[in-house]
């Protein structure tokens, strides 16, 4: 659905250290199907499939809207500029794992210890485990509803934080994927602490379309001393459609309820255990 929502237009080279690439809704992809899927979307980032699972089976005798009622005041964000940014990152994760075909192993939003707490650390990494030598990027999200002509010299001050201290951040994905049992993983990704690898510098603005300006990134430019690239998602009333998308998260147990009861075998033929995209094992290219 991602690929197929985003139009990713001709890549803008600003100068020999940054790189800009855009991306706007198509109009052809139906505005309510890609609401589902930013509601899937927004859900697994917060929720496990095992951890929905328990939750349908402690809230079994309520009615899925209470479920969702408890999914919003427990799990989601009730402060708007937690919701952006969390928002923000989720759409960027998708971009990078799904599009992308990076290898994202860990959803930070799902370590949350309270909604409107943000996570320490990196946005989220991304990896290229079979490339010589690996690669590693951290990419920076920045989520803006109006006009802030600096955020992209804020974005890059943040990611240069992140850049220094990030054997921190590895070894929380490392440390993660232990926990999930996921050992082989975690293991080849801890491993790159101690061998070479290369670091991908990555910024993401998720934009207000109608307060986009180019001077972001010509500001952004003089800041930079290593390449950069800065991906541009530009959406149209950005506010309500995280608004609309959160409310398709919280209504997302009842649309995958409806589906396992219609389709073969608790499935729908085009979605997976919980009515979402299947999702692809981590690829790295």
């Amino acid at each position: 659905m991602l690929d197929r929502w985003l139009t990713e237009h001709d890549p803008d080279e600003i100068s020999d250290v940054l790189h800009v690439r855009h991306l706007t809704p198509t109009p052809e992809v139906d505005p309510q199907a890609a609401q589902d899927w930013l509601g899937h979307e927004l859900l697994r980032n917060y929720v496990s499939s095992g951890e929905l699972d328990m939750l349908e089976k402690v809230f079994r005798d309520l009615a899925l809207p209470e479920l969702a009622d408890r999914l919003i005041k427990y799990k989601f964000p009730s402060d708007p500029k937690v919701r952006s940014g969390d928002f923000g990152e989720a759409l960027s994760g998708a971009l990078f794992r799904r599009v992308r075909r990076w290898c994202v192993p860990v959803l930070k939003l799902r370590f949350k210890h309270r909604p409107n707490q943000p996570v320490q650390g990196a946005d989220f990494l991304a990896f290229r485990l079979r490339q010589v030598p690996p690669v590693v990027a951290s990419p920076e999200v920045k989520t803006r509803l109006d006009k802030r002509l600096d955020v992209g010299r804020e974005a890059a001050k943040s990611l240069q934080s992140v850049l220094d201290d990030l054997p921190s951040s590895i070894m929380f994905v490392a440390a993660q994927l232990s926990k999930q049992g996921v050992v082989a993983l975690g293991s080849r990704i801890l491993e790159l602490l101690v061998s070479e690898f290369r670091v991908e510098r990555h910024i993401v603005l998720v934009h207000d379309e109608r307060h986009w300006d180019r001077r972001v990134v010509e500001r952004l430019e003089p800041e930079l001393t290593e390449q950069t690239e800065v991906t541009v998602i530009r959406l149209p009333e950005l506010r309500a459609l995280i608004g609309e998308a959160y409310a398709s998260a919280a209504g997302a147990p009842a649309r995958i309820a409806a589906r396992r009861s219609t389709g073969p075998g608790g499935t729908t033929a085009a979605s997976g255990r919980h009515g979402q995209e299947p999702e692809p094992e981590p690829v790295d290219a």
